[in-house]
């Protein structure tokens, strides 16, 4: 509902969309409306040199399933939260244990 007495310009869900059409055309030069393919550098030559190789994509399919699997710390978080204070608990005790025998034995 428009306040200033204009007609509401909202879109009914019954219209077809329709994309708007510039009323001038382009000012822009040829060279930038249609820019020529980008040119192949040095990375992307080797890299395509590479994958051209056999075996690289089996490798790399592996290297993403390696990337994307699901850690130890992310299914279990409880339990290696319980592991990891047993460890912390089991290295201050050696550490509190080694400085008493350091300073024992003088």
């Amino acid at each position: 509902m428009a306040t200033d007495r204009v007609p509401d310009r909202t879109p009914r869900p019954d219209d077809p969309v329709r994309l708007r059409t510039p009323g001038q055309p382009s000012a822009l030069p040829d060279w930038m409306l249609n820019p020529p393919p980008a040119r192949r550098t040095l990375g992307v030559r080797i890299g395509e040199g590479v994958a051209a190789l056999p075996g690289v994509g089996a490798l790399r399919r592996r290297w993403w399933a390696w990337q994307g699997r699901q850690r130890l710390r992310e299914r279990y978080p409880n339990t290696i939260k319980v592991i990891a204070m047993l460890f912390s608990f089991a290295a201050s005790l050696a550490l509190v244990v080694l400085i008493y025998a350091l300073y024992g034995n003088t």
